[in-house]
């Protein structure tokens, strides 16, 4: 199942399943299943959080939903309300958001594959995961929206990531139990401003100026939950610059994979429903970027996600 949030007028973000070119509204479509159907389907809130925060039960029902949402769009080619508005959008029709607008956290993997290390001029991954914080809130922009390039900057870079989707409040999860915790994954590009990192001191990286600008953190198309994707370690990544490949890789290059890497967080820290943990970029994001360029990350079974390099003038 492919969720996304969309905005379904200015300002408004809503809770929507992606089906073919189709974009259901999930909530209002339950509305009209239970109806058809006389099932019993508990309500599916409108946002993405409040989906989160439900956990399985609210999977549940959406899946539910989806299904017959899916017959009927094989049927007629569209979804009303019992009012005759319509609730299925074409998906070129309407603005799609970042699937996770806010989340409460976004953790990345630095040095996570072997050739974007290479290409650092690091020869050895860290023997722990290496990871750094984004803010939660101004970071994220969603697809087609605009990166606004850092000024000082000149080596502005792309780095495109498989992140996971936190489902549920945990700590101190094992390796083996890390997936019940995960409800999908989706589509990340950690912006970089690299070369505002260097400081005076041997060994220490301005993350901060590196990472954590407005902008920073594209996420989208939507976010596929984890009962369509088997091996999250076994998917194709490419990243094109103005149509032109820079990034093509799988994720089975990862060197912590993702129990572990939630293993290591949460003996640290408490996740929670809709924390992101992007999980690090493969070799060939080089290559500065400027103001009009447009990138696009893909990733089977996800989607793809565009974004184009601003200048900022507010």
């Amino acid at each position: 199942m492919k969720l996304v949030t969309y905005e379904s007028s200015p300002g408004c973000d809503r809770l929507g399943v992606l089906i073919a070119d189709k974009v259901v509204d999930l909530a209002l479509a339950r509305e009209v299943c239970q109806k058809d159907t006389h099932a019993d389907i508990p309500v599916l809130p409108s946002d993405m959080m409040s989906f989160l925060n439900e956990g399985e039960t609210a999977i549940s029902a959406a899946t539910m939903v989806k299904e017959w949402c899916q017959a009927q769009l094989e049927k007629t080619g569209k979804i009303n309300a019992p009012s005759g508005d319509p609730i299925s959008y074409d998906v070129k029709k309407v603005r799609l958001r970042a699937p996770v607008p806010r989340p409460p956290k976004i953790l990345c993997l630095a040095l996570n594959y072997q050739a974007h290390a290479a290409e650092a001029g690091i020869p050895d991954l860290p023997e722990k995961p290496h990871v750094f914080i984004k803010p939660g809130i101004h970071s994220v922009v969603g697809p087609d929206d605009k990166v606004f390039k850092v000024p000082e900057s000149e080596n502005f870079i792309f780095e495109g990531e498989l992140a996971v989707v936190i489902g549920q409040r945990c700590h101190r999860v094992s390796a083996d139990k890390a997936y019940d915790v995960i409800t999908g994954y989706t589509i990340v590009n950690d912006m970089s401003a690299r070369d505002l990192g260097k400081t005076n001191r041997p060994g220490m990286v301005d993350w901060f100026r590196v990472k954590a600008f407005d902008s920073s953190l594209p996420m989208g198309p939507c976010l596929t939950t984890k009962d369509e994707i088997e091996d999250p370690h076994n998917l194709r990544l490419v990243v094109r610059v103005n149509g032109q490949t820079a990034q093509d890789a799988s994720t089975n290059e990862m060197f912590h994979k993702i129990p572990e890497v939630i293993e290591f967080i949460t003996h640290y820290i408490t996740l929670d429903p809709g924390d992101i943990i992007a999980t690090g970029t493969p070799g060939g994001s080089k290559g500065a970027l400027k103001v009009g360029d447009k990138v696009e990350v893909e990733i089977e079974k996800i989607g793809a996600l565009t974004s184009t390099i601003a200048e900022r003038t507010e």
